[in-house]
């Protein structure tokens, strides 16, 4: 059969069937009466195979490989699959940085240009970029000592792992809150206060850190009777120790400090880690269960809860 009756039963057009021919793909007898190619049905399956598969994008060479034997059909298949992935991995991540830009209403096109670029690059950072990231931003936040003692505080937390679009939409946030915050001022209260801050101090901290995180992870009816047990001990040191209470005024004053410089970054902080770290979600958890408990438990052994007694502080 000639090349039209070919396109007729493909669905090729001329041109592509040419095209494939001159790729080595099929190879027609021609004619030696009028020098025509003469196409057989094995040439209309073989092109109708070679048109199938580049609907699935499956690359010239690819089809190649398929139709010398160097490749199964199989094999083929799971690679235009491997790549589709990719591709719609790609996509996605696009998507999410187009409507992460378009809740913001840009009209700054050099700095769009730069966020575009930077969100992109952080998306496709390992986990340990991921966490090197995160230190190195709080860093620049937090300068000196305070700087390093918020990092140890977040250490055990910040394997971040992205592996849902909700959590991709939070990491560009978070990327962007970081890169957003302003530095906190090194006066500033409590960074000045741990400019003379000894490294071994710091490491006696981090170790501290690691004990307190594994218990509140592991926080059971044990670990809360010794909590209230502690704290009933306290509030009575505090009702009975002038000195004792007059430390913990001057506690509450600094706490006020830090809540207005620190917490609100703090705060934000906190919110994306607990979606991007399940350890860290259960470590608020708990910790928001066990200062209920200690809170419900000394009200019910002194008739008074803890909150009622620093309101009477201020």
């Amino acid at each position: 059969m000639n090349i039209k009756i070919a396109a007729e039963k493909t669905g090729l057009t001329k041109k592509a069937i040419k095209y494939y021919e001159s790729e080595g793909l099929i190879n027609p007898l021609k004619n030696v009466e009028n020098n025509y190619r003469e196409y057989s049905d094995e040439d209309i399956i073989r092109l109708n195979l070679i048109g199938a598969l580049r609907t699935l994008d499956i690359p010239i060479k690819g089809i190649k490989d398929v139709i010398a034997g160097k490749k199964g059909l199989q094999e083929a298949l799971m690679d235009a699959l491997e790549k589709i992935d990719e591709n719609i991995s790609y996509l996605e991540k696009s998507k999410l940085i187009i409507s992460s830009l378009m809740e913001k209403n840009p009209d700054d096109y050099k700095y769009s240009g730069e966020q575009i670029k930077k969100l992109r690059e952080t998306l496709e950072l390992s986990r340990d970029d991921k966490k090197e990231l995160i230190s190195n931003s709080l860093l620049r936040i937090f300068p000196g000592n305070f700087g390093k003692m918020f990092v140890v505080m977040y250490e055990p937390f910040l394997d971040v792992t992205i592996d849902n679009d909700e959590k991709k939409k939070v990491w560009l946030k978070l990327v962007e809150f970081l890169d957003s915050a302003e530095e906190v001022d090194e006066s500033d209260y409590p960074i000045g206060k741990l400019k003379d801050f000894e490294d071994d101090k710091l490491d006696e901290f981090k170790t501290t850190i690691g004990n307190q995180v594994k218990k509140l992870l592991n926080y059971d009816d044990s670990a809360k009777n010794i909590a209230v047990s502690n704290h009933i001990k306290f509030v009575k040191s505090l009702k009975e120790d002038e000195k004792v209470k007059c430390s913990f005024i001057r506690c509450i004053e600094l706490t006020k400090k830090y809540c207005k410089i620190i917490k609100p970054i703090q705060g934000e902080f906190e919110k994306y880690l607990a979606v991007l770290n399940e350890d860290y979600k259960k470590y608020r958890e708990n910790d928001t269960k066990m200062l209920l408990d200690i809170e419900n438990g000394v009200k019910d052994n002194l008739g008074f809860g803890i909150n009622d007694l620093v309101k009477s502080f201020i």
